[in-house]
């Protein structure tokens, strides 16, 4: 029983970092194995840690950029950088909130889907990945037209282990957990395209009207 219950109590937060140098070893099992041992507390310092070094490797790119020959000429006059002191704190705050948004998503498509798993063990096993491939993919992307390229790597690769965190975490097939990644972005994407448009014509609509006034009238109008 005692040894049961080690393997389902929460890791030391010194142990996650040994995890994510695990990433391309993340299949089905590993999910599986590290599900028990779900931690808000690990997923919110991991977070935490994530922000500080996003605004960090953000800096970073700033500096080196102003070294970039393209924008020389853009920057010519404005050479510092002027980053507001409330910054890191805004990340503390923002990075934390858009990930559990993320997650939410993910976790509402799998329920639509047949999910029965838990939002914090999604949370935590997303966390696990997601984490070191974003600071990753950020000091990669300090590498000109290369780093792009495997940012771009990264990302495709994080949607594969969110589709098996999401399969482990729901307990549903593998086409169930891809729609459950997809759908809720199809949605909002739904939502969100047809309400800018909307937004778009209504308040571009009168000058649209006038244009083709205008274009109608010069139709009809004889040429000299």
């Amino acid at each position: 029983m005692e040894a049961s219950s080690s393997t389902s109590s929460p890791r030391p937060f010194s142990e996650i970092f040994s995890l994510w140098l695990k990433v391309f070893q993340m299949d089905e099992s590993f999910f599986t194995a590290e599900a028990p041992r779900t931690s808000n507390a690990n997923t919110l310092v991991a977070l935490l840690i994530y922000a500080v070094a996003s605004f960090i490797i953000g800096f970073v790119q700033l500096r080196i950029g102003f070294r970039q020959p393209f924008l020389d000429q853009y920057f010519k006059n404005s050479p510092q950088v002027n980053i507001p002191a409330c910054l890191p704190v805004i990340l503390l705050v923002a990075v934390p909130l858009g990930y559990y948004i993320g997650i939410g998503l993910m976790h509402l498509g799998a329920m639509i889907f047949g999910g029965k798993g838990s939002f914090t063990t999604l949370a935590y096993l997303v966390s696990l990945f997601y984490i070191p491939l974003g600071i990753a993919s950020y000091v990669v992307s300090l590498i000109p037209c290369l780093g792009a390229l495997i940012s771009l790597a990264i990302s495709i690769y994080v949607i594969v282990l969110s589709v098996r965190a999401i399969k482990v975490t729901h307990q549903i097939t593998t086409g169930r957990a891809v729609g459950a990644y997809f759908l809720p972005s199809l949605v909002i994407l739904v939502i969100i395209v047809p309400i800018c448009l909307i937004g778009t014509f209504a308040l571009l609509g009168p000058s649209i009207g006038t244009i083709f006034s205008n274009v109608i009238q010069n139709i009809g109008t004889p040429v000299p």
